[in-house]
């Protein structure tokens, strides 16, 4: 075997070795697990789709006063599976009674917890919940 046949030979070895390595890599890489993707909270959800998220300041605050007595008169009419729960100081919850006097910072305290939330999907409940009583265009 002369020289340039022996390096034809090595050649055409390295590149069907290469080949089969790239070929490994394509056939794999659906299978291999991605880095884990960054969750989104049900405020970044609702932010990307054009809604406008309530403001959740404290009382001080006379953001968004008209929406807010909008969603406590909306209150009263509220379907069962509607209904918010107070945030108790150690993260109990209470459900809160339909009435159109409900306490605005009772609701507004249920929502800057849930709009932080991890989303999971537009039929989770807490969501509907959330698009309901806690933007402006409510469901």
């Amino acid at each position: 075997m002369d020289k340039l046949t022996l390096a034809y030979v090595a050649t055409g070895a390295a590149a069907a070795g290469g080949a089969g390595v790239g070929g490994y890599i394509y056939s794999t890489r659906g299978t291999t697990t991605p880095k884990e993707q960054k969750k989104k909270s049900i405020s970044e959800v609702l932010r990307e789709s054009g809604k406008t998220v309530l403001s959740t300041d404290a009382e001080g605050s006379n953001a968004q006063v008209t929406e807010w007595n909008q969603r406590k008169e909306a209150y009263a009419n509220a379907l069962e599976n509607e209904l918010i729960a107070e945030i108790g100081e150690s993260g109990q919850e209470t459900p809160i009674a339909k009435s159109n006097s409900v306490d605005v910072e009772k609701m507004k305290k249920w929502c800057r917890k849930y709009l932080e939330s991890e989303f999971s999907s537009t039929g989770d409940v807490i969501y509907k919940k959330v698009l309901k009583w806690c933007t402006k265009e409510a469901a």
